[in-house]
């Protein structure tokens, strides 16, 4: 009993075993992927694709054999995403736009090499690497400085298949300048040159907003050009609307291209230096009178709110507001040194989102803004009332750079981050419930969503709130060269197969959805 005397072995043995601490995070598996809630719809992966990219290498001549024809793309910055995905109305191919350098291509796969979907070490999805993918230079697209970002308007895409006109897809430099390049469908006119585009009317030359000569910050030429990120959005109500944001000058230009490309309509500087920019949806507007039902409006000139992370905050501004620099709203997400990195819009559809959570100050047509970075953790607010709606904290393991929500299933969002993996949960029950798990072969420089529709995969999902035909094309841009697609379908709860149903992960009854019987 005295001080510096071993305890005796009888006492040791009758201790507890010390429990011993687990400091490195699990990936994402099959333990947390098979249960899901009561009611909650998955989103299955009906085919999936490894496709490389052909793009122009050094000369074996010039450079020695070790070179060859095609090499890896550009690093850009560390939350650029230089991926844009068209919507493809009968679901069978992936028409994407990946930029490099200072240059633009468009890429070209079918799925119908992918649809062996196989799961590999800890439940993560397996691709299938297919050599019949075909890649075209735009020759029109001639940055001078290396491409930071890919914005794409699709007439055919927000749930609407139906919709005619080429898509218009914007580039940005590190500079901030900015080319819309009206391209058709087919890709048929990707070797118009920037001339013959231009005479046409189907090259724009969008440029940023410089400090006047004479101004303080324009003591120096070099001042005019500080070179970074650069992010552009289109608005879906109104594609004339493209808004240019730049990180280090901490502006946020607004063009109207209909009527004046020249210049912008209005400069707006933001108080932090932004890491992305997105128009607010607004085209599910007609559906909160209804509740439910109802086709998403198209046609409706709502004027629209542009949502930027910059910094560790999420700012609202409006292009209207002279006040506060046009500043509406801002909320600060993040502790101080953890900045936001990716924003996302979408349309909710309350409580058929796919979840099956009723989820208070949410109604179905309001629109959301989802928000992440590098606290790992995925924000989603209602632009309406300015609330946080859900948190989902750690969703991935490292940094989130790229996010996207889902069309099909609106409650399900997709996120990739510094690591090799892409991932798609459910962010209002805070889990993967129902979604899934993929790795790349290198970094994401690039992650987009399209909407597909038709053949016999397409199941149609209950989606009253105004959201895709059931379907998503995600594909996600590497390091590497290869380009990664998935074709998505939102499967009902009574069709899953492989899941083990559990309860309800949040609390509250499931209110004015119809179809929950005919799910469960």
């Amino acid at each position: 009993g005295g001080r510096g005397l071993a305890a005796p072995e009888s006492t040791l043995a009758s201790r507890p075993p010390r429990a011993r601490s687990v400091n490195a995070m699990a990936a994402i598996g099959s333990k947390r992927k098979r249960f899901l809630g009561d009611g909650n719809d998955a989103m299955q992966v009906t085919s999936l694709v490894k496709s490389p990219l052909a793009l122009p290498g050094c000369d074996p001549a010039d450079y020695g054999e070790r070179y060859f024809d095609r090499v890896n793309p550009s690093p850009a910055s560390m939350f650029s995403s230089r991926l844009a995905v068209q919507t493809d109305a009968s679901g069978e191919r992936c028409v994407a736009f990946v930029a490099s350098s200072g240059g633009l291509w468009r890429h070209d796969v079918s799925f119908a090499g992918g649809t062996d979907v196989r799961e590999g070490k800890e439940a993560m999805l397996k691709p299938t690497e297919v050599t019949d993918g075909r890649t075209a230079r735009v020759a029109r697209v001639a940055h001078r400085s290396e491409v930071q970002s890919l914005a794409m308007y699709d007439p055919r895409g927000v749930g609407d298949l139906d919709g005619a006109g080429d898509v218009r897809v914007a580039s940005v430099d590190s500079h901030g300048r900015c080319t819309i390049s009206f391209i058709k469908r087919d890709g048929s006119d990707c070797d118009a040159s920037a001339d013959d585009a231009s005479k046409e009317g189907r090259m724009i030359d969008l440029r940023p907003w410089r400090p006047p000569i004479g101004s303080s910050s324009s003591s120096s030429p070099s001042a005019w050009f500080v070179p970074g990120w650069a992010g552009a959005a289109f608005d879906k109500t109104d594609p004339d609307s493209v808004a240019i944001a730049r990180h280090f000058a901490k502006t946020l230009d607004v063009f109207d291209v209909g009527a004046d490309p020249r210049r912008p309509t209005r400069t707006m500087h933001t108080l932090l230096c932004p890491h992305s920019v997105k128009w607010v949806d607004r085209t599910g507007v007609d559906l909160r009178a209804a509740d439910a039902g109802g086709d998403r409006t198209r046609d409706d000139k709502t004027p629209g709110m542009l949502a930027v992370a910059e910094g560790n905050q999420l700012a609202l501004y409006d292009p209207r507001v002279r006040e506060r620099g046009g500043c509406a709203r801002r909320m600060t997400l993040c502790n101080r040194g953890q900045p936001l990195y990716a924003a996302a819009c979408g349309v909710s559809q309350g409580n058929a989102g796919g979840g099956a959570v009723a989820l208070p100050n949410l109604r179905v047509g309001e629109p959301l803004v989802a928000a992440a970075g590098a606290e790992r953790c995925v924000h989603v607010l209602n632009a309406d009332r300015w609330s946080v709606v859900k948190r989902w904290p750690a969703a991935i393991k490292f940094e989130i750079t790229l996010l996207e929500l889902s069309a099909a299933s609106p409650d399900h969002c997709y996120l990739a981050g510094l690591d090799y993996e892409m991932v798609c949960g459910c962010w209002s029950r805070g889990a993967l419930a129902g979604g899934f798990a993929l790795r790349g072969d290198s970094r994401w420089l690039g992650m987009a969503r399209a909407d597909g529709a038709g053949g016999s995969f397409n199941a149609q999902g209950s989606n009253p709130g105004g959201g895709g035909p059931g379907v998503d094309i995600v594909a996600g841009y590497a390091e590497s060269g290869n380009l990664f697609a998935a074709r998505v379908a939102r499967i009902a709860a009574a069709e899953r197969v492989g899941y083990e149903k559990v309860g309800r992960i949040l609390p509250g009854r499931v209110a004015g959805d119809d179809n929950r019987e005919g799910r469960e």
